[in-house]
């Protein structure tokens, strides 16, 4: 063999072997990634459950511990109360003798059949039923109980963690001896229901990853709540970058490969850190807001907007803001978020504000803003600047966790002496909806889009909306409703005689500036054709 041709070899070996080399690092990083994302999405899911079950405990406790007649309306109105100060649970029933008479939802007294067997039962008394069609119509949900009372959770309270890179996940919870499996939430529905939870969540499954096949999962499980966690990836997740950087390896070698794959992991991975993404994106300015109507439920006329961040990682791939939020208030990020969208709005809805002093647009605060004692002061100099009336930027407060009220309430304070209207929002979801309501001074409650599913079906009389518009009126509140979806409800929502407002896709899906400006130029043109037809 001739030198030259000895090279040829020599070098189309190394190619080759590089190639093969590059494969392998580039599979086993493809992994290591997939199982950081699944690992970081499944102890978030995993976190949010553990709270929703130490606020559903803590409810069956409280709702044990009343002292009203069993169903008297007093008895009603106190359980209404905790069910809208906890955190994802949607009724509360109560039982004597094992049966359900009452709830907050079905407020008659009944005499059903005996509750069922449990799926799961816990040292401490507390039985539990994974996820089942309810017999109030159209419902479901996993059940909770100890004593006479028990809670149904809410059926959406997972719904933030849908993402397009996960095909499906799976919340159970065990007992102590990992002998009972109760299904607490799935996505899709279906996922994992006719299959063997013991051999999924029990013994050498319930901590493990399997990720060397198409569709890479991985389980998790907490010994102490008992709550795990089955997370599978969608089987397109080799996308064509991960492909380019395999090819990308062929020519290197062996060695350069090794580095090479070393060198992307290190920055791949500090790259994909969310909060480090988040930084970048707020520097660039890269985020966008999308503004959603909100309309006069009695004739439907428009009246405001509310402002939404909205990150575009990439083409087609949103966070959503219930993953990036927490995250940027973790990292001390909750505020520039906030002065971004503040003057995103100025930017692309000034001309209509101040061509029309009764437009109004909401913008979303954190509990980092209300304990900023500088925000007020920014924020009326953004204003100031921009020839905005306070009046014509409302504020939404939504909390996460626990708050500092005597720091919030000052701040609460300045913002409304400044012209601003105070909104709840998500309430009756949130960290403590009656704790705002009661060492807050706020205007107004918006009801989150959960409790508005109830609304304008056969038996709407179960819906806890009127109780909560009523709960409102006692404080002097006005109320906007969100989710509104259907005709149906809103028909529902005026049939109430109240001055409500509301939001939902019914009015308006979240839309660009440009979108929501033609839509009142349309409006308004509309309503001028309207005049002149009765002039005539």
């Amino acid at each position: 063999m001739s030198f030259p041709a000895a090279l040829l070899f020599f070098f189309c070996l190394l190619s080759l072997l590089g190639g093969l080399t590059g494969n392998w690092i580039g599979e086993k990083l493809r992994q290591q990634r997939a199982f950081a994302e699944m690992n970081s999405r499944s102890q978030s899911i995993k976190a949010h459950v553990e709270r929703i079950l130490a606020s559903a405990h803590k409810t069956i406790d409280a709702a044990n511990a009343s002292e009203y007649e069993t169903c008297s309306p007093d008895h009603l109105a106190y359980m209404r109360e905790l069910v809208f100060s906890a955190f994802h649970i949607k009724d509360i029933g109560q039982l004597r003798d094992e049966r359900l008479i009452c709830s907050t939802l079905l407020t008659n007294k009944m005499d059903l059949l005996p509750r069922s067997q449990e799926d799961v039962r816990l040292r401490d008394g507390t039985y539990v039923y994974g996820d089942k069609a309810l017999i109030t119509p159209r419902s479901r949900g996993p059940i909770l109980g100890r004593g006479n009372a028990n809670v149904v959770l809410s059926s959406t309270a997972l719904d933030a963690f849908h993402a397009p890179h996960f095909a499906s996940f799976s919340v159970v919870l065990t007992n102590e001896d990992q002998t009972q499996f109760a299904r607490l939430y799935s996505f899709p529905q279906t996922y994992l229901a006719q299959d063997n939870l013991e051999l999924i969540f029990a013994g050498q499954g319930r901590n493990a990853a399997l990720l060397a096949s198409s569709s890479p999962q991985i389980t998790t499980c907490d010994n102490e709540t008992g709550v795990c966690v089955n997370l599978a990836l969608n089987p397109q997740w080799r996308n064509s970058a991960n492909r380019l950087f395999a090819f990308l390896f062929t020519g290197l070698g062996v060695l350069l490969g090794a580095v090479g794959g070393l060198t992307w992991l290190y920055f791949h991975n500090r790259n994909r850190s969310l909060e480090v993404m988040l930084k970048k994106s707020l520097s660039a300015k890269t985020l966008s807001v999308v503004y959603q109507p909100i309309v006069d439920l009695t004739d439907g006329k428009l009246l405001a907007f509310e402002a939404l961040a909205r990150w575009e990682i990439t083409k087609g791939e949103f966070i959503p803001p219930d993953i990036f939020i927490p995250r940027a208030e973790t990292a001390g990020l909750a505020d520039k978020i906030t002065i971004f969208v503040l003057e995103r709005v100025l930017e692309e809805m000034g001309d209509l504000l101040r061509n029309d002093r009764t437009m109004r647009i909401n913008i979303n605060l954190t509990s980092n803003n209300l304990q900023n004692h500088d925000f007020p002061t920014i924020l009326a100099q953004s204003l100031a600047a921009a020839d905005i009336k306070p009046h014509q930027i409302g504020l939404e407060l939504t909390e996460r966790n626990a708050v500092d009220f005597a720091k919030a309430a000052s701040c609460v304070q300045k913002l409304r002496e400044q012209g601003h209207l105070i909104y709840i929002d998500d309430f009756g979801t949130g960290y403590s909806s009656l704790a705002y309501l009661g060492q807050l001074h706020v205007d107004a409650i918006k009801i989150d889009k959960a409790f508005t599913r109830m609304i304008g079906i056969e038996c709407d009389t179960i819906s806890i909306v009127p109780h909560i518009v009523t709960m409102a009126q006692n404080y002097g509140l006005d109320v906007v409703v969100e989710g509104i979806e259907t005709n149906a409800q809103w028909e529902s929502l005026r049939r109430l005689n109240n001055r409500l407002t509301g939001q939902g896709w019914l009015f308006g899906k979240p839309m660009t500036a440009i979108a929501a400006q033609r839509q009142i130029a349309q409006r308004e043109a509309s309503s001028d054709v309207s005049n002149q037809d009765k002039t005539q």
